[in-house]
């Protein structure tokens, strides 16, 4: 928890101020981390949990503003994209030595970025294959499929071809604020995942998080009858125009950006599968949690049509 804040808080110290950002608190001793003088988090809590403040911030769920009002949600989702690019422009260029240095989050080590290094090191797939159920279970022979595709991309981000910096880890459209009459960017809240992770990651999880819908029958042709959902390409113009007004795609994320929405739609897809069919299994779940994460899959299987993926291209 020290570390998700102190990785935050390098954001407001370089300028950034679009997102909730930790609050911190005095303290006599160094903090464990750097020399400064303060630490964020507070052990004392009676759960055990930790806990810390925030700064407030105003607004309503992306999400919501959207359903709300329909029109304004190519608005929403520009703010959306140029938040993201400044958050991205602000930290660009840091490293794991650099991220040790002002003691923060590595998303290789401590964790962020939809802990999708535990995908890389086979935790999670060791975790369900050492459940006697979940080990037979159909989603397996996917789920491996995909494995293998996650981890040539991440090997991008490993060698230094993909640029780093302070990811928010989890810009899902519910974990963002605007002004509901404006559609106007408030701020990034959720920091749970906030680390520093190839920028690439972020943007894709973004996408994934956002810019989908139900399909009908005008959608993409042929395709809008085999896929429940599609990508709402009007959307995803809107969050891209944002995104690069402020920080322009470099080529080699352009080419692998439908890759990394691949990859972060399987990290969320074996999330939910893991949480209700081997976490929670023996907690009577119901079937349409059990089954959630079919409908990540279904977008994962979307995006491999080719002329999907060529069209977002």
């Amino acid at each position: 928890a020290e570390f998700m804040c102190r990785t935050a808080s390098h954001l407001g110290a370089v300028g950034y101020r679009e997102m909730c950002l930790p609050i911190p608190k005095m303290k006599q001793k160094r903090a464990p981390y750097t020399n400064d003088p303060y630490v964020y988090v507070s052990q004392r809590e009676s759960n055990g949990i930790p806990a810390f403040l925030l700064n407030y911030v105003e607004g309503e769920q992306a999400d919501k503003v959207m359903r709300d009002n329909p029109k304004l949600a190519p608005v929403v989702m520009r703010g959306i994209g140029g938040g993201l690019g400044r958050m991205h422009s602000a930290s660009v260029g840091l490293d794991k030595e650099k991220a040790a240095s002002h003691g923060l989050r590595w998303y290789e080590t401590d964790g962020g970025c939809c802990d999708v290094e535990d995908q890389v090191q086979d935790k999670v797939l060791n975790k369900i294959m050492a459940d006697p159920d979940a080990r037979n279970h159909e989603f397996v022979a996917f789920y491996k499929r995909e494995l293998d595709d996650l981890k040539k991309e991440m090997q991008l981000a490993k060698d230094g071809s993909l640029a780093l910096g302070v990811t928010h880890g989890d810009p899902f459209a519910d974990n963002i604020l605007c002004h509901p009459e404006s559609g106007e960017l408030s701020a990034f809240i959720d920091i749970e995942d906030v680390c520093v992770g190839p920028l690439l990651f972020d943007l894709a999880c973004c996408a994934i998080g956002c810019v989908f819908k139900e399909s009908d029958e005008e959608d993409d042709g042929h395709l809008g009858n085999i896929h429940p959902q599609v990508v709402d390409f009007t959307l995803l113009q809107a969050l891209l125009d944002g995104y690069c007004a402020d920080r322009k795609l470099p080529t080699l994320e352009a080419e692998h950006f439908v890759a990394y929405m691949r990859l972060t739609l399987l990290c969320n897809c074996c999330w939910r599968f893991v949480k209700f069919n081997i976490v929670e299994k023996d907690n009577d779940v119901p079937d349409q949690a059990k089954n959630s994460y079919r409908e990540l899959m279904q977008r994962i299987e979307y995006l491999r049509e080719s002329e999907i993926e060529s069209k977002i291209q």
